[in-house]
């Protein structure tokens, strides 16, 4: 991994120190996926079964709705939940016909209805990922999330029986680096659900947004120059786990300077990628490709004619680092 990549421990202090005294607004919080009434076992299964089947959702959009990526799978999610779909009910999806199971998810994350206009792809694996979770629970757990959950103790290792060990044996969620995982704790979490009692074991949640971000600001050093070169083109990798571990590492460093607990990193530098650092960048094209932007949505910032982090972040003085772009990787970890 030293060969490829390393963390810049100076770079990511830095980083660390502009969020300190930085707060994430209330109102984010008390978004309707998070304060929505429902019982308890219903939250569980709206999130977990959402969280299993967001991973490179590049193409999930309602323009009508101005809804992309994850936050029209809340949306989707929310219409299920209030019309009191049976796609909440563990022993439906067991018994239904697959293709009845795709036609509802191509209904719902249609911006008119319409299946053939469904813009949620990958449809057969998210599809596969639904009735695998939906069987072993049903037989193990007794169609219920909430046993599932509370059999692991509130704990993320717990000699087998930790939250990150019991939902590593669902495909969805098994992604070495727990991402999923650590995402759906921290949305039942967020809502009052469960609480963690070993957080010291919690593995900073990063998807692509968060690596893209994180290469930008300079955290962490591509030292192989070829895949330096292959992200700025945006190559297809064959991997991104040395990177990814590298922006893990990163991210640790970045919580504790910042004094913001490991899974908060995640609520600013997972809206700043998808927004003000995407595709243009607020601190060099001097606007935001998102509108309305999600970072100001989500981040408490005095104004959004600048970003946060500018002339702490490297890529806002360097195109080089400017440039650089996350792995592209064929995964459903992230």
């Amino acid at each position: 991994m030293d060969k490829i990549v390393k963390v810049d421990q100076g770079q990511s202090a830095k980083i660390g120190s502009v969020l300190k005294g930085v707060k994430i607004r209330p109102e984010f919080m008390e978004r309707d996926f998070i304060k929505v009434e429902t019982d308890r076992e219903t939250k569980l299964r709206m999130y977990f079964m959402a969280v299993a089947i967001c991973h490179q959702t590049h193409h999930l959009h309602n323009n009508k709705l101005n809804l992309w990526g994850w936050d029209y799978m809340e949306y989707g999610f929310l219409q299920m939940l209030r019309s009191a779909s049976a796609m909440f009910n563990p022993g439906y999806i067991c018994m239904s016909d697959q293709k009845e199971i795709t036609y509802y998810l191509q209904k719902t994350f249609s911006p008119d209805g319409r299946p053939e206009n469904c813009t949620l792809d990958r449809l057969p694996e998210r599809k596969n990922m639904l009735i695998e979770i939906c069987k072993i629970v049903k037989e193990n757990n007794h169609s219920s999330i909430s046993d599932l959950i509370d059999g692991c103790d509130g704990k993320l290792i717990n000699n087998g029986k930790g939250l990150y060990e019991v939902l590593s044996q669902f495909t969805a969620f098994s992604d070495p680096e727990k991402k999923k995982i650590t995402f759906f704790l921290k949305l039942a979490t967020d809502a009052g659900l469960i609480r963690i009692k070993d957080p010291e074991n919690i593995i900073p949640i990063m998807d692509y947004h968060m690596q893209r971000v994180i290469l930008r600001m300079g955290c962490v050093e591509i030292l192989d120059k070829k895949i330096r070169l292959e992200l700025i083109a945006k190559k297809r990798q064959t991997s991104d786990e040395a990177i990814r571990k590298a922006c893990i590492d990163s991210v640790r460093i970045i919580a504790d300077v910042s004094g913001h607990g490991i899974i908060s990193i995640n609520d600013f530098f997972w809206p700043l990628g998808r927004s003000c650092c995407n595709v243009t960048t607020l601190c060099n094209d001097g606007y935001c490709m998102k509108q309305p932007c999600t970072f100001d949505l989500m981040v408490e910032i005095k104004n959004h004619d600048n970003c946060l982090f500018e002339g702490v972040c490297l890529g806002s003085n360097d195109y080089t680092y400017r440039d650089l772009w996350e792995p592209d990787v064929e995964t459903h970890f992230y």
